[in-house]
């Protein structure tokens, strides 16, 4: 009984950490590869960061829904490029700025407002052009090695 109880209690526990990714666009099926991708990282990160996504139709409605949020990462080819290491110390540290909260934002075609880009911290990804969707799926991963660089596991080696 006491293990059923702590395994109850182990569920429901709350992440130490939310990082909601938004993306302009439009989001594919509930039962594509890339959903299914992002779902297995955020399923591997219970209890430790609650990782969820948020598509708008445009980026001025992006815009306009994370313009509270004080801890504001944003794809873009002009951001700053680090390892897998440098990304889980910005992870973090944004995440320490933002009270436990940051927001990732995956831009329209056009780019971010100069307004966004002025407050929030720039980032890429890669060199490369990416979809949407696999752009997700790798920062999903990113996401997932951070915690696990931090925790000290093995499987950033």
């Amino acid at each position: 009984m006491r293990r059923h109880a702590l395994a109850a209690l182990l569920a429901t526990a709350t992440a130490l950490y939310k990082v909601d990714i938004h993306i302009a666009g439009r989001a594919p099926s509930p039962k594509s590869w890339e959903a299914a991708a992002v779902d297995e990282y955020a399923k591997r990160l219970r209890g430790t960061i609650d990782l969820k996504t948020t598509w708008h139709k445009s980026g001025d409605q992006l815009e306009k829904s994370i313009a509270k949020m004080e801890a504001v990462l944003c794809l873009s080819p002009e951001g700053k490029r680090v390892d897998s290491e440098g990304f889980s110390k910005l992870l973090y540290d944004s995440l320490d700025k933002g009270g436990s909260r940051l927001c990732l934002c995956i831009g329209p075609a056009e780019g971010f407002t100069d307004e966004l880009r002025g407050r929030a911290s720039l980032l890429s990804l890669s060199d490369l052009t990416l979809p949407h969707q696999l752009a997700r799926v790798v920062l999903a991963e990113q996401i997932y090695r951070a915690a696990e660089i931090r925790r000290g596991s093995g499987y950033h080696k």
